[in-house]
């Protein structure tokens, strides 16, 4: 069993070497020592948000689980905030420092995902999401479509940002006061999405049934949602070569070598060298959202 020492929790480190990506033969030590890497350039987008897990204890190949619950075995120096629901109450994990990212990498959360909201305005999301998916088609249409989607909101002088799920598709991810509640920010984003579908029917789609997209570029707005979670800006995605969501200039959206999956854990930080700037005045574009 190792040991890391970050700050001044230290965090047991158990199977170092176990593998979750068979193919690409990527250990959770590899997993761990990437997040300890990113934690700086991470952080400031999981700081105060609720996080839900996506494990993988036995590797990828194995079914993994969803877990919202932090674990009654977690130290308690991991920062936790209980939420209420239906039928009582969740106590969710925040990752406000990087201790706590790489306790969880050790227990082989591969893919944190967040909140829009923080735990200080539960009710009031930050930002708006529009999750940009392929339905099969090639990635080039999903290009095109974030460009417009991109037009389309500098129209009500939003201010969006584009980020490579690692999965599928782009994000389209738009910073917001927090002025707006859940259903406010949801139906904002469906009247974007419709205007869209109205203006290239041919491109997109609102059709959630993936049988009834045809070839057009479906536009999900259904994350902007209490309780919905989006993965985080560079965490790792449960697929082989453990690629990285991926904050990406807008100039890159056009290449046309451009994949979803283009960086990964051994590649994203000479991407992040080039492109220092990147997101970096993420936090002091928040817009106000137009009245409906």
């Amino acid at each position: 069993m190792n040991k890391i020492k970050l700050g001044r929790y230290v965090i047991e480190i158990t199977n170092f070497d176990k593998i979750l990506f068979p193919k690409s033969k990527i250990t959770k030590g590899d997993l761990i020592n990437y997040y300890a890497k990113v934690a700086q350039f991470m952080l400031p987008y999981t700081k105060d948000r609720p996080i839900s897990m996506v494990r993988f204890p036995s590797g990828i190949n194995k079914e993994g689980f969803f877990q919202k619950e932090a674990g009654s075995y977690f130290p308690k120096w991991i920062k936790t905030k209980k939420i209420k629901k239906e039928d009582g109450h969740v106590n969710y994990v925040i990752i406000n420092n990087a201790a706590i990212l790489v306790y969880l990498a050790n227990q082989a959360c591969i893919s944190p995902h967040i909140w829009l909201s923080k735990i200080d305005k539960i009710n009031y999301p930050d930002r708006m999401i529009f999750d940009l998916d392929p339905s099969g088609i090639h990635f080039s249409k999903v290009q095109q479509a974030a460009i417009l989607l991109k037009n389309k909101l500098e129209e009500f002088n939003l201010k969006p940002y584009a980020m490579l799920t690692g999965s599928r598709g782009i994000h389209v991810v738009v910073p917001i006061k927090r002025l707006y509640k859940f259903d406010y920010v949801r139906t904002f984003a469906r009247d974007v999405a419709r205007s869209l579908v109205n203006e290239n029917r041919t491109l997109f789609t609102l059709e959630a049934r993936k049988e009834k997209r045809g070839r057009r570029v479906y536009i999900d707005i259904l994350r902007n949602a209490f309780g919905q979670t989006t993965i985080a800006p560079y965490a790792v995605r449960s697929k082989e070569g453990a690629p990285v969501a991926t904050p990406i200039s807008w100039k890159e959206v056009l290449d046309s070598k451009l994949k979803p999956d283009k960086y990964n854990i051994n590649n994203i930080f000479d991407h992040m060298n080039r492109n220092k700037k990147l997101w970096s005045d993420f936090f002091k574009n928040i817009s106000k959202i137009p009245k409906l």
